[in-house]
Formats: C-alpha cells, sequence, structure tokens
C-alpha cells in the first residue's frame, strides 16, 4: 500500500512538473510569436531609434513568457534588443535584485523566475523504508 501511494505521488509531482514546463513552453511561444509579429509590422523598415519602455515592466513581461526557464540581466538585455528595446544591463541587474528583495521573484544562483514557475523545494518521502 505504501508504494502505491509513493509512485501516486510521484507521478502527481511528475504531472505537475510538466504543466508547469508545457504553460513555459506555451508562454515562449507567444513571446516568439510577438517578436515575429512585430518584424512582419516592420517590413523592411529600418528602426529609427529604440522604443521606450519601462524596465520593471518589460522584465516583469519577460519572466511570464520564459516560465520555468528563467532569465538573467544578460538574457533581458539580448532579447530586448532583438525587439527593438535598448536596456541597460545595469538597471536590469538591479531591478531583478529589487524584485528578489520584495519576493517578487526568486533566484537559484543563476536565474530569475516568478514564484509559480519556480522548482518546488525537494520532499522528504515521510512512508520511505531506510
Amino acid at each position: 500500500m505504501r508504494k502505491g501511494k509513493a509512485m501516486k505521488d510521484r507521478l502527481l509531482q511528475d504531472r505537475e512538473r510538466l504543466m508547469r514546463e508545457r504553460e513555459a513552453l506555451d508562454n515562449q511561444i507567444k513571446g516568439l510569436e510577438r517578436a515575429i509579429a512585430l518584424i512582419e509590422d516592420k517590413g523592411s523598415e529600418q528602426i529609427k531609434g529604440a522604443k521606450k519602455q519601462p524596465i520593471k515592466a518589460l522584465v516583469l513581461d519577460l519572466l511570464e513568457e520564459v516560465g520555468t526557464t528563467g532569465i538573467n540581466g544578460a538574457t533581458v538585455v539580448k532579447i530586448a534588443s532583438a525587439r527593438g528595446v535598448t536596456v541597460e544591463r545595469s538597471s536590469v541587474s538591479s531591478l531583478l535584485s529589487r524584485l528578489k528583495a520584495d519576493g517578487i521573484v526568486t533566484f537559484d544562483g543563476s536565474m530569475y523566475r516568478l514564484p509559480r514557475y519556480a522548482a518546488p523545494a525537494p520532499t522528504r518521502d515521510l512512508y520511505a523504508v531506510s
């Protein structure tokens, strides 16, 4: 009976993880579709200056798009640049640190994520036989 419960718990955890990954992929696809739409709208016109967008809104949008993948300052700068938005890495890094301090994002040592996309803390199987 314990093995059945442990197996069910593992399957439920795997299902939850896969659902989070699917949501993250869906968000990444939406981001790519937006980027493609922006490129198609621009046609062959050359961008005559970078768009201005509040950095916080940009970073929060990107965090939502990347989901479980996470981002760091360099990633934000690259994605923003590809979208025609200029941001300073130092400003982005500072903002990410503030968002972490405010509990708005989590940080695993290399990537920032919104809490709903952060990996759950490992749990101990209380019924495991040692």
